[in-house]
């Protein structure tokens, strides 16, 4: 809590919070709103397989309560190895369920009946029984693949992409913004806040670029197909293709591998890892590109002293 507490003195816009298979992000956040005043709070992500859209909606207007107004409602279908083995839900359609979702998030926080037929979701008469702070809280979508990532710019404030290249920032701007037209909205202030592995150590760059390479591994090899196709489409094929193969030995025989196969290429691609320096040029790189709203998320590891000198290294507002 003192480190969110510093962000916020050093002028950081927002603090995000996960849940995968940790803490749950609602709860987390709650916690930090009462020991912040301005920074606003993000959920990075809360998936839609976990919660039904009523209690998503609920979970939102109590914590923007608690907050008084701060919160940024980041939703994503995670994928099917978290929903279907963790949490014991079938992950199917996970497009159409997010703009249902995202429907009936949007009118329950306006104090509207929900009656609602959809194909995914028949709901009827109930609304939210108590009036949140904001009858509108800003929803961002996690969504990685093309078709997702245009409806993101139909249907949401926000994208929430993961491991972006500078490239990636660039083409999914031109996806959101078809997806924008056709709900007749424009990019105007459209945030892109890409979650990118972070970590500056002016003392130990190649040690926080191990961090990172392990952690990119265990994403690519680890968790599904999603990402090693992200990083594939980034001009990486063959280093995901490598990075899968030595994940997939059994007894965890090839973890160390995988990680070693997590290039310098990939790393200065994907994430802002190293010196000030060096992480502070890349960053404006993503910002040239059309990042509105870049998120550090620190790699597997990283101790308290990592985290602080990150925190201490890139703020400071204008510097």
């Amino acid at each position: 809590m003192d480190l969110v507490r510093r962000a916020e003195e050093l002028g950081f816009e927002s603090a995000w919070y996960g849940e995968s298979w940790g803490y749950d992000a609602f709860t987390t956040l709650a916690q930090v709103a009462g020991v912040t005043s301005r920074i606003k709070l993000g959920t990075l992500i809360a998936t839609v397989f976990s919660r039904t859209p009523a209690m998503m909606a609920q979970s939102a207007a109590s914590l923007d309560v608690i907050s008084d107004g701060r919160l940024i409602l980041g939703l994503g279908t995670s994928g099917p190895a978290v929903v279907n083995n963790w949490h014991g839900q079938t992950w199917r359609q996970p497009t159409r369920r997010m703009r249902e979702y995202v429907e009936i998030v949007r009118m329950a926080l306006a104090g509207e009946r929900l009656d609602y037929d959809g194909e995914l979701f028949k709901l009827k008469g109930f609304r939210l029984r108590n009036a949140p702070v904001r009858a509108s809280v800003p929803i961002m979508i996690a969504s990685l693949g093309p078709r997702s990532v245009e409806q993101t710019g139909e249907i949401a404030d926000g994208w929430l992409p993961i491991f972006p290249s500078v490239q990636l920032i660039q083409e999914g701007r031109a996806l959101l913004a078809q997806g924008a037209q056709r709900s007749g909205r424009t990019m105007e202030d459209f945030e892109i806040a890409p979650s990118i592995l972070t970590a500056v150590s002016d003392s130990d760059p190649r040690g926080v670029r191990d961090l990172a390479r392990a952690h990119v591994a265990f994403y690519v090899g680890g968790m599904g197909t999603f990402y090693a196709e992200l990083v594939a489409r980034q001009g990486f094929p063959e280093e995901a293709s490598r990075i899968a193969l030595e994940w997939s030995k059994p007894g965890r025989a090839g973890r160390s591998a995988a990680a070693a196969a997590v290039t310098d290429e990939m790393l200065n691609a994907m994430t802002l890892v190293g010196t000030r320096a060096h992480v502070l040029d890349k960053l404006q790189a993503y910002a040239d590109a059309g990042a509105t709203l870049p998120i550090m998320m620190f790699p597997f590891g990283s101790d308290r002293a990592l985290i602080a000198e990150t925190v201490e290294a890139l703020g400071g507002g204008g510097d």
